[in-house]
């Protein structure tokens, strides 16, 4: 079994590529899915330290390599008797709690991933090893699923049973899939056994009253010369030196040179916020060779960029010689990403000017 678990991982690993720790856990969001509440878990594997954790770029002829992504579509429904809304997690853009007899419960939460179209034999395989039961060969796997309608659109609905963890009660997960243009959509119900049997035929009405509206296209302007034509409105630093913007980037400058000492910025825009703020720290520290920090350590690093931008956060971090700012600033359904990283006599005396910029609207 642990020889299986370990080819398991690696057909993973060869499925989504080496794309870093952050595509595999949205791979695997919720899998762990116990009785009590969501959790992600992740494999490590290759990691591409300077170029941003993203589940799946756009391209849509911007000639840089990502185009401007698309605003997330709206999403409504109607909601069951008996179902409570918990918000949004770090992830799914809606959940809902519901309560069984006695202890019991379930929960429903609906995440667009990375498209993964084509996996679904690896996606049936990977929660099936979270309630400790043996992968199944590819055409096996894909039996397991049966047709379902979420909206208008036609879904793919598996359910698994077993013990998720150190549970000792039996959890079940009846999942909905819908591969759509701009994301793989997931619709779960999991829980404790007794609960999401009882709540599958009120999840399946529940999935046809799923309504996806696209969100207005109001793409944001790219740097200028990088394929778009068009000038963003945004205020840049006059001593700052436009560059070639590089791969998964809107713009790229340089700032002054201070005594042989030099630093970049780079713009680079996603439909998400690339698995929450923990995450990109970690991933930011990773690039200036710190280690890695927990929940309760954010704090030291991260603070509010811009009242006036709730959810805007700047981060700064030092090693030694080397230096980093980022700030991460929600606009328009898309999340913008602003990172200053070089030497450190380089990049401390930008920083009033960097957080200008990330303030002012592109």
């Amino acid at each position: 079994m642990k020889m299986k678990s370990v080819m398991l991982r690696r057909r993973i690993e060869l499925a989504f590529g080496k794309q870093s720790k952050w595509l595999l856990a949205v791979a695997l969001l919720a899998i762990g899915g116990g009785c009590q509440r969501e959790e992600i878990q992740v494999y490590t594997v290759a990691k591409e330290p300077e170029k941003p954790m993203v589940a799946q770029a756009h391209n849509h002829g911007s000639g840089m390599g990502m185009g401007i992504p698309k605003a997330r579509p709206q999403v409504s429904w109607t909601l069951p008797s008996g179902w409570k809304e918990s918000g949004a997690g770090q992830m799914s853009v809606a959940s809902f709690a519901i309560k069984g007899e006695g202890e019991t419960e379930a929960q429903v939460t609906i995440t667009p991933l990375a498209k993964l179209a084509g996996r679904d034999a690896e996606i049936v395989n990977m929660w099936r090893e979270q309630v400790g039961l043996a992968p199944l060969e590819r055409d096996e796997a894909l039996k397991q699923f049966e047709k379902v309608t979420v909206g208008d659109e036609p879904a793919n609905l598996f359910q698994i049973g077993g013990k998720a963890g150190e549970a000792s009660s039996n959890a079940k997960i009846i999942t909905a899939i819908v591969h759509r243009d701009d994301a793989s959509w997931f619709y779960k119900l999991s829980g404790d056994a007794p609960v999401v049997d009882a709540q599958k035929p009120v999840f399946i009405e529940f999935l046809k009253s799923i309504r996806l509206k696209e969100a207005p296209s109001e793409a944001p302007a790219v740097a200028e010369g990088e394929g778009s034509g068009s000038k963003p409105s945004w205020t840049v630093p006059s001593q700052w030196k436009q560059l070639t913007a590089g791969q998964m980037q809107v713009a790229r400058f340089a700032v002054p040179e201070r005594n042989g000492a030099k630093a970049e910025v780079g713009v680079s825009v996603f439909p998400n916020d690339t698995g929450g703020t923990l995450a990109n720290v970690n991933r930011w520290r990773r690039q200036i060779g710190l280690a890695e920090v927990g929940e309760g350590e954010l704090s030291s690093v991260v603070s509010p960029l811009d009242p006036a931008s709730p959810g805007a956060i700047l981060v700064e971090m030092v090693n030694d010689s080397k230096k980093l700012l980022g700030a991460v600033v929600p606009r328009n359904g898309s999340y913008w990403f602003y990172k200053l990283m070089g030497d450190t006599a380089a990049v401390s005396p930008e920083k009033d000017a960097f957080v200008a910029f990330a303030k002012s609207k592109p």
